[in-house]
């Protein structure tokens, strides 16, 4: 033992080492950049090269979406004098082990190689359950479907309106309710599961069906988180509830879908004239500058987190102590946020009009980082205490499901996967608190709210099935 221990105190001595050498050779803002690059990516490559590692785990994922949004800015902030950049850098890099720090509090349990047979078969209460769900989240997005096509009238006016300001501006005027388009997604999903699971070729079928119908839809209206997420929610169900997924492949998977994502994005503006002709337009581009691609090259990961940057050099509305966080805590309640939003901050209306009053008035966004509210609220402090609770968040419901694998404890990390994975790192907490218990979550609340309605009858369903 005292030869290992002196092995890792050498090891120890060369990583500092190695750490003050690249900062004697580096300026301050490379060397920022390098800490969080490697702090972020290195638990994907860890995780992607040992065997039998997660690809799933947050602990891995979540660092590496934070770097790509950490860094985006960096691309376009020019405009920004070195000391600001610095600056920034900093707190991004303060997030990062906020967040990185809540994730190892958080996460106690390792992954069981044999995940898979504790959701061997959907049998009995858990079958009947199933079933339940997915028929009720489908009639619900039926239900929400058909406020979205009374408020745009119809299909193609849904279509015709396509991604930018105007479908916003529809939508805060409109009596939409629900989220029908994601809830329709998720119960083609849940369709598609139980085929998998029971071997019904019919339900394999109808759930491939009613998913394509759908995501066409979606495609053609340009809002590709609406598919993403959903696929993110069916990609979780798959690896923990029937087979594994090799990190290697899964690796592959986020880089492969990065790309397709950014693709597609740039596709959006051919939408009017067909999602093949759309696609087809961009190739070309591409081919002649594969650089396009680039997650540095896409606004997605360049302008949420450039409030930090604008925040930094321009100012900001002084510290709101929490304020922004009021409509967060009444997000999951229908109806109920709208009553708060007098005592509440936006902080993302609050960007809008004061550097973009433009795009706020045609009913566009850009998104805002956790960073820069943590640090409108509390300053330095701020952004450690709601990194902190955002890694240990997401990180808890991964180790419910390592140390308690039960359908509840799956569609409960399924639902919150995609919503921290990506949605977390670019709006702010209210916008993700919403998402996150209203439509994410959806699966898993009706499971709760069935089991506390029915369970003596899924106990007496066991019995008789034993007997």
């Amino acid at each position: 033992m005292k030869i290992v221990r002196d092995l890792l105190w050498y090891i120890l001595l060369l990583c500092v080492g190695t750490i003050f050498y690249l900062f004697s050779i580096m300026d301050t803002l490379t060397f920022l950049t390098f800490a969080i690059a490697v702090i972020g990516i290195l638990p994907l490559v860890r995780t992607a090269i040992i065997r039998n590692s997660d690809p799933l785990s947050p602990k891995a994922l979540l660092p590496f979406t934070y770097t790509l949004y950490a860094l985006g800015p960096l691309h376009v902030s020019t405009q920004f004098p070195s000391h600001v950049i610095i600056y920034y850098l900093l707190l991004q890099l303060l997030g990062l082990l906020a967040m990185r720090l809540g994730l190892y509090v958080a996460v106690k349990g390792r992954l069981n190689l044999d995940i898979n047979r504790a959701f061997h078969r959907l049998t009995g209460s858990s079958k009947m359950l199933w079933v339940l769900i997915s028929i009720i989240i489908i009639l619900m997005s039926a239900t929400s479907l058909l406020t979205y096509l009374y408020t745009f009238g119809g299909i193609a006016g849904y279509i015709e309106i396509g991604y930018g300001g105007n479908f916003y501006l529809i939508l805060r005027e409109g009596q939409i309710i629900g989220a029908g388009f994601e809830w329709g997604l998720l119960g083609a999903i849940l369709i598609l599961f139980y085929g998998l699971k029971q071997r019904s070729k019919l339900c394999l079928f109808g759930g491939i069906v009613l998913f394509v119908s759908v995501a066409y839809i979606v495609l053609l209206t340009g809002r590709r988180s609406q598919l993403l997420y959903p696929l993110l929610f069916g990609v979780a169900l798959f690896h923990y509830g029937y087979k594994r997924i090799p990190s290697p492949v899964f690796a592959v998977m986020i880089l492969l879908g990065i790309t397709i994502a950014q693709y597609y994005a740039l596709a959006r503006y051919f939408l009017p004239k067909g999602l093949v002709y759309a696609l087809s337009q961009v190739w070309p581009a591409i081919a002649r500058n594969p650089y396009l691609v680039a997650p540095w090259a896409a606004n997605e990961f360049c302008v949420p987190a450039a409030s930090l940057l604008e925040v930094l050099h321009y100012g900001g509305p002084g510290l709101l102590l929490g304020r922004s966080y009021i409509a967060s805590l009444w997000a999951p309640i229908p109806f109920v946020m709208r009553l708060f939003s007098q005592i509440s901050f936006d902080v993302n209306t609050w960007r809008l009009s004061t550097f973009y009053p433009d795009l706020l008035a045609a009913g566009r966004g850009l998104g805002f980082s956790p960073v820069t509210e943590g640090y409108m609220n509390f300053g330095m402090i701020g952004i450690f205490l709601q990194l902190f609770f955002y890694g240990y968040i997401i990180g808890k419901t991964y180790n419910h499901l390592l140390t308690k694998p039960t359908w509840s404890a799956l569609l409960l990390f399924a639902g919150s996967l995609p919503v921290f994975l990506i949605d977390g790192m670019r709006i702010n907490s209210a916008s993700l608190m919403w998402r996150w218990t209203r439509v994410y979550l959806m699966p898993w609340i009706i499971l709760i709210i069935l089991n506390a309605i029915v369970p003596k009858r899924g106990r007496t369903l066991l019995r008789s099935e034993s007997t």
